[in-house]
């Protein structure tokens, strides 16, 4: 176990960081804003730290970008279904190929 993995650190390389922000601002705005009645669950839902984040390499730069709901994140009143997506992004032209919800 290296010295980072003792004390907790994690390391994330620049280009996954990237793809992570450029993913995120599609899947979760940061001017976006839940509707008036909403409730705890959906008010849960528009938080972009409710998500946990999966990256798997693709081909010729592709990266496959994950967001799914942290299974402690919302108060869950009933099933929540389709809360994440994936994303395919280029990390050579930086941008969105395709999305998967």
């Amino acid at each position: 176990m290296s010295e980072e993995e003792k004390q907790g650190l994690l390391r994330v390389p620049g280009h996954i960081a990237a793809a992570i922000e450029l993913a995120m601002d599609d899947f979760r705005p940061r001017d976006i804003k839940p509707h008036r009645d909403a409730t705890a669950d959906e008010v849960c839902m528009y938080q972009r730290e409710s998500f946990d984040v999966t990256t798997i390499p693709g081909p010729e730069g592709v990266l496959f970008v994950r967001f799914t709901l942290s299974p402690s994140a919302c108060a869950q009143e009933g099933t929540i279904n389709d809360a994440g997506a994936t994303y395919a992004v280029d990390t050579r032209g930086w941008r969105i190929l395709a999305i998967q919800h």
